[in-house]
């Protein structure tokens, strides 16, 4: 009962600060032209900051060690849910311009913008590089498969990603940042304590910005253009039944226990990805149906979560 009403009370924080965005939203405070700063801010400063001030104050040369089977799961679980995706889209015989989103959809996780607030909420500031983790498998299939898949949605059959378009994609500031503080770690190297202390004021935006954000998103979206069809409610089953399940299973095969489960089960639960919405519009696939996807899927998960947490 005290796990239940700790994470109610972790997701009614994170719902609040959701609610935050679509208010800004409602009255006008924020606008469509002010989401590529908010994002720009999070991924580039305040996301690698956070990764340097955890990874200095919390993490071991015997974590790092350690992290092989949380790659392992994640990458299995990945491929196993994208693999469903493409199953299931062939049977719901889903159309040229949604084909791609919805695997998408169905596949990968918002591990970042959701998926780090919510599990830094429920498991502690310990949890970040066990979500660093899966954020690294997870953004790598996005920039390959996922991004291939939306662009033949828009482009048609032909279309390809260039291996700039992938390197861009994969090697973005917080893995970048992620890498770097590892070897760092593993080399004995501290860095000076005012160093640690802006890392740590900016790394503290990345919960507040990136639900200010998501809340934002759902307004642009609206809550009427938002409808149930069996599309999606296989998205929604995929993101909070096979994904976690999946995951679950899987950590128990290769031994992954304690908080390091209780994270990569979570993160297999989060919603879809922001940036299938961002992709989607730019290579002409079907911006709205991804968009209602992501809307969908996060209110769903403010459901999800505690239920889940029961089983982790």
């Amino acid at each position: 009962m005290a796990e239940l009403l700790n994470s109610l009370s972790a997701v009614a924080l994170i719902l609040a600060m959701a609610a935050v965005g679509f208010f800004c939203g409602k009255v006008g405070w924020l606008s469509r032209e002010h989401k590529p700063f908010i994002v720009r801010l999070i991924i580039n400063i305040c996301v690698p900051l956070m990764c340097a001030d955890n990874f200095f104050n919390s993490v071991t040369l015997d974590m790092l060690k350690g992290a092989g089977p949380l790659f392992l799961v994640t990458l299995l679980s990945l491929c196993i849910t994208m693999l469903l995706g493409l199953l299931l889209a062939r049977l719901f015989r889903i159309e040229h311009k949604r084909y791609g989103g919805f695997v998408v959809m169905c596949a990968l996780s918002n591990s970042l913008f959701i998926g780090l607030p919510m599990c830094t909420e429920l498991f502690g500031i310990e949890a970040v590089p066990h979500v660093m983790i899966f954020y690294i498998v997870n953004t790598t299939f996005f920039w390959t498969a996922g991004a291939l898949m939306l662009r033949r949605s828009g482009l048609g059959k032909d279309a390809r990603l260039s291996p700039l378009e992938t390197a861009r994609g994969i090697l973005n500031p917080p893995i970048i940042s992620l890498v770097l503080c590892a070897a760092l770690v593993a080399a004995g190297f501290q860095p000076p304590h005012i160093f640690l202390s802006f890392a740590h004021y900016l790394g503290s935006l990345v919960t507040p910005l990136s639900l200010i954000y998501v809340g934002f998103v759902i307004y642009e979206t609206g809550l009427n253009n938002l409808r149930l069809d069996k599309t999606m409610l296989a998205v929604l089953a995929m993101r909070f039944v096979v994904a976690p399940l999946v995951t679950l299973a899987l950590c128990h095969a290769f031994g992954v226990e304690g908080i390091q489960r209780g994270v990569l089960t979570l993160e297999a639960a989060m919603p879809v990805m922001t940036q299938s919405v961002v992709v989607s519009a730019s290579v002409g696939a079907d911006e709205r149906y991804t968009a209602a996807g992501l809307s969908l899927t996060t209110l769903a998960c403010f459901v999800a979560v505690p239920l889940l947490m029961l089983l982790v």
